[in-house]
């Protein structure tokens, strides 16, 4: 590799199609997807799965990753999950996914939420002169100083020229554009706020479930604003991509300064995906991108439309959705 890796993060809401995206962008044969890199102590002291079908700790993709990132950091994550701060990646009771309920104790859950408040106030308000790496909190430096360290692991591993990273995380963003600005560049995906509250209903309230997608997108609006330079920074929008995959990846592939790959719209069953995403079958790509789901339309009676118009309903417009 003659030139440094570029390190994407994606945010975006959950069910706001972040796992799609960066499998299709993993495809490049520059690229590794590492799925959700957040979430990857709890994957491995909850033992699940890569996307592969193994247990993470024993895929044997991940497995020079996590001895790169020993020598890197000094510690293997594989025998201590937790002995490397990759953030406050929390799981709420009303929200999907598995919680490690032996690591996330209540005591801990306050406390990464009060740090999380913390670092919101300060992505906010501190002055731009000042930087933002000067009102750091310690342990935001101490994750993200983590995390570059096991993109750099990934990438000196696969040889790439590109680190995918779909932790979502909205705060995170901004710390690591200001500690590598040259390196790293932030896609803020955003999705149809009906839609993802559709997809969310099974297990939250639609009133909540709308202020949530709203907070989301505003907060990452707001900092990424703040901190990010524009051409550092893009938005796509989910159903323009997989309306147009080819014409959507081509202007990312540009954006990025990489060379197209006809790879990544190639969807063949027997490819194996290595990234950290849960749930393997969820993700299988071998029937190709299908098209945006509106089931919303059916699935949102008119009171919880009413009540995400009165939520959500004004951000849902700026981003183009009618």
């Amino acid at each position: 590799m003659n030139r440094k890796p570029k390190y994407l993060y994606i945010v975006s809401s959950p069910h706001g199609g972040s796992t799609l995206l960066s499998l299709v962008l993993g495809k490049h044969p520059l690229a590794t997807n590492l799925g959700e890199a957040s979430f990857i102590p709890k994957l491995l002291a909850l033992h699940e799965l890569c996307t592969c079908g193994v247990e993470l700790a024993a895929c044997p993709d991940w497995a020079p990753v996590f001895l790169q990132l020993a020598e890197r950091a000094g510690c293997d994550l594989r025998s201590n999950p937790y002995g490397l701060f990759l953030g406050d990646a929390l799981k709420a009771k009303e929200g999907s996914g598995l919680i490690d309920h032996s690591y996330q104790s209540r005591t801990r859950f306050i406390w990464g939420k009060a740090r999380g408040a913390l670092d919101t106030a300060s992505l906010l308000a501190t002055p731009a002169w000042l930087g933002l790496k000067a009102l750091t909190l310690p342990s935001v430096r101490t994750s993200i100083r983590n995390t570059l360290s096991l993109y750099a692991a990934a990438a000196e591993v696969h040889n790439s020229e590109l680190i995918i990273d779909a932790s979502k995380l909205p705060r995170k963003a901004p710390h690591l554009y200001q500690q590598l600005p040259e390196q790293v560049r932030i896609l803020h995906l955003v999705r149809d706020g009906r839609g993802v509250v559709a997809s969310r209903k099974k297990y939250m309230p639609v009133d909540r479930a709308a202020e949530r997608w709203n907070h989301y997108h505003s907060l990452t609006q707001r900092i990424l604003q703040r901190w990010v330079k524009p051409e550092h920074r893009m938005r796509l929008r989910y159903e323009d991509f997989v309306a147009d995959p080819q014409g959507r990846l081509s202007e990312l592939w540009e954006w990025l300064d990489m060379q197209p790959s006809a790879e990544c719209l190639q969807f063949d069953a027997g490819v194996i995906e290595h990234s950290a995403c849960c749930n393997p079958a969820r993700f299988a790509l071998k029937d190709g991108i299908k098209p945006a789901d509106e089931r919303w339309r059916s699935v949102l009676n008119h009171a919880e439309m009413a009540s995400f118009n009165r939520s959500a309903g004004a951000l849902n417009r700026d981003f183009g959705y009618e």
